[in-house]
């Protein structure tokens, strides 16, 4: 009997050390599965309960945390709240290219949802300001074009609900106006004019892309157009007068564009492309004076220097020479000229003198014709 009951206490003793060191690993187990997450075992199934690893959570842990406005499109969940709309559309235009163009939601754009696009493309970033969604270029939005902005239908603001369905809106950016293409064409050396009123007017070496267009889509108001050789062809400030004329035909031809003098996106891309480079015109500005009373006479400027200077004959009463300010628009290296046998309102030359004038001339450069008579043809300059 007693060897019996000792037997059954030593198995006792021993069920109790088991089942004490079965709690202690339990203990541990469930402490180390606090630390670290168990890996799942190889034959789980995907999308099991075990998804997250101890590596794959250290990687999630040395992620950036995301740029601002980086947008991927979600299934839709059920939100709540009232459908999402736009408050502000750039259905007006946009004035200043540079400084870029924005939409406005109903509250703070959702980051989960899809952005705003441009056609035609442009370089540039969208960011969210408030409840603005705002498109800030790399230089600028092209001057004289239209874009389409297309909002997606999964748009939506937090605590909204989408916006249900895709908007285009159709905006023009502005075309620069006059004023800005004359101070353009002084800095570039197309007019005999320098910019003044404010540091940095003058400026003349390679700038940004971003700093040219900004001047040209905001001038500054105190600036001011001096003339900068003598006798300098008369200028109307912001009006596209015959100086004007003359020297974007001159810079229309220097770039290999069409001689229309309009104010398109082909000329301002042209424009702003040669003050973000420097490329200014290397020639002297070059322009021809007539003056029709007796004695008259042709003289031929470049800068400030007077590089011909011979005599000429103009109309006579009847068909008298017109004055005023006109920019060349035709050249012939050779052709016939038929009327009466005196001048009918052109300007002659002596026959040698011709061949000169015309080397030193090109399409656009101005004939200045000083005198008082009635109005008549334009002048034309040829043998007498």
């Amino acid at each position: 009997m007693r060897f019996t009951w000792r037997g059954m206490e030593h198995r006792v003793d021993i069920a109790i050390a088991v089942g004490v060191a079965l709690m202690v690993a339990l203990a541990a187990a469930i402490a180390i599965s606090r630390v670290v997450p168990l890996r799942p075992s190889a034959a789980a199934p995907a999308g099991s309960s075990h998804a997250t690893t101890p590596d794959v959570a250290a990687t999630q842990a040395q992620r950036p945390a995301p740029t601002p406005r980086v947008r991927t499109h979600v299934a839709e969940p059920a939100r709540q709240g009232s459908r999402t709309r736009l408050t502000d559309l750039p259905f007006v235009g946009v004035a200043n290219g540079t400084a870029g163009v924005a939409i406005r939601l109903t509250g703070d754009p959702a980051p989960d949802a899809p952005g705003p696009t441009l056609r035609p493309t442009a370089a540039g970033t969208w960011q969210d300001i408030g409840a603005y969604e705002v498109f800030r270029p790399a230089s600028t939005l092209e001057p004289c074009t239209t874009y389409t902005l297309t909002i997606p239908a999964g748009t939506f603001a937090l605590r909204h609900r989408t916006l249900g369905r895709t908007r285009l809106v159709s905006f023009n950016v502005a075309c620069p106006g006059v004023t800005a293409v004359q101070e353009t064409l002084a800095r570039l050396g197309y007019l005999p004019y320098t910019l003044r009123g404010f540091v940095g007017a003058s400026s003349l070496g390679p700038v940004t892309r971003a700093w040219a267009a900004q001047r040209a889509f905001e001038p500054p108001r105190n600036g001011v157009l001096l003339a900068n050789v003598r006798e300098a062809p008369p200028l109307r400030r912001g009006v596209l007068d015959a100086t004007t004329t003359g020297a974007l035909e001159v810079f229309e031809a220097d770039h290999r564009l069409p001689l229309t003098t309009r104010l398109t996106r082909q000329l301002w891309t042209e424009l702003i492309g040669a003050e973000t480079l420097g490329h200014r015109d290397r020639r002297p500005y070059t322009w021809v004076t007539v003056s029709a009373t007796a004695p008259a006479r042709l003289q031929v400027h470049q800068g400030s220097a007077v590089v011909l200077d011979t005599p000429t004959s103009t109309g006579v009463p009847g068909a008298t020479t017109q004055p005023g300010v006109f920019p060349i628009c035709m050249r012939f290296a050779s052709t016939t000229m038929v009327g009466r046998p005196q001048s009918n309102a052109c300007v002659e030359l002596p026959v040698p003198t011709p061949q000169r004038v015309y080397a030193t001339l090109q399409l656009g450069d101005l004939v200045i014709v000083r005198a008082a008579s009635a109005p008549g043809s334009a002048p034309r300059i040829g043998n007498a």
